[in-house]
């Protein structure tokens, strides 16, 4: 196996953020960025060639975060959905789309899949399509597959992967597969307390009530999506996470970093269309929720930022590749 090697770039460009969105513009040759958290949203596009962060238009999507970008490669656009924002001090979930032509946003369309953040994206160059899968919002995690063919959202099938958010998806164009692994969801359990009548306990002076207990599940899942059917190809792997990177460089698919309910992570790991293999763990602190595209015109994959173990933001640009 070649040697899979991480390169710390410069720090001057953006500043510390988490849950930024990136893709890569095949056609500019560049990593585009938007926006992320640093304390509250940001609206903010900047873009990397490999050697300078540039910023480009503060005008366009409303400050957000947790929101989804892809790269339309046939029309030659990064495409936005979604995403978490604030309106006053109340967190607002969002469902406008926009695209992105290497010069200016434009607001596309505002119909389509419901309003949520933590979904994901990606571009199946075969059928010529955006795909997106999941997310949730304030009352509920989702599990719907969703194309956009640069004019409107379609529906797909709602069968598959069990509702979740923060979830990594990219799609292998050898293969012909958009490849899914991971994420978070919420299970609930329901259970009997006793709850007094008179602010103070007694069997003769109250009643049972039921109550709903939420608690956060952790996946490691993968799926496989061949443009009709999703099919469950794995159960090991990476252990169980949200919020890391994925991307498809070509032969693999790529997945750094991301968190359980306790741990932040730095592992990195490849999937082969049959198994994950872990790669070398030296590189970026552990960290979540990072900005994560691959550059497929100089072969490297580009993370930006995300949150440490302890929550602080990262502002720091790194890239791996393979060395033969």
């Amino acid at each position: 196996m070649s040697q899979f090697l991480w390169t710390q770039k410069q720090d001057i460009g953006p500043g510390a953020r988490s849950y930024a969105a990136m893709a890569f513009d095949s056609t500019q040759g560049r990593v585009v960025l938007l926006g992320g958290l640093a304390g509250s949203p940001m609206n903010d596009t900047w873009e990397w060639d490999g050697q300078n962060w540039t910023q480009f238009a503060d005008t366009g999507p409303s400050a957000r975060s947790e929101h989804a970008m892809a790269y339309d490669i046939n029309r030659k656009c990064v495409v936005l959905f979604g995403g978490l924002g604030l309106s006053g001090t109340t967190n607002t979930y969002l469902h406008d789309t926009w695209e992105w032509d290497g010069k200016e946003w434009t607001q596309i369309e505002d119909t389509g899949p419901s309003a949520r953040s933590g979904m994901a994206m990606c571009f199946d160059s075969k059928r010529k399509l955006v795909l997106l899968f999941g997310g949730g919002n304030a009352t509920a995690q989702l599990n719907d597959t969703w194309v956009w063919d640069g004019v409107s959202w379609t529906q797909e099938q709602d069968t598959g992967p069990p509702a979740r958010t923060k979830h990594g998806m990219d799609y292998d164009s050898t293969r012909d597969r958009t490849v899914l692994f991971g994420g978070m969801g919420v299970t609930t359990k329901v259970s009997q307390v006793w709850v007094s009548d008179n602010n103070w306990w007694s069997p003769n002076s109250g009643h049972w009530q039921n109550q709903t207990v939420a608690t956060s599940q952790f996946f490691n899942d993968t799926w496989e999506y061949d443009g009709s059917v999703w099919t469950r190809v794995e159960d090991t792997g990476p252990a169980p996470r949200h919020s890391f990177g994925l991307a498809y460089d070509g032969k693999v698919v790529l997945l750094f970093g991301g968190r359980d309910g306790t741990n932040a992570f730095r592992d990195t790991w490849q999937w082969n269309g049959s198994h994950w293999t872990q790669r070398q763990d030296m590189g970026p602190a552990a960290r979540s929720a990072a900005g994560t595209a691959y550059d497929s015109k100089r072969g490297r994959m580009v993370v930006f930022g995300g949150a440490g173990a302890a929550g602080a933001a990262f502002g720091d640009t790194w890239e791996a590749f393979d060395r033969p």
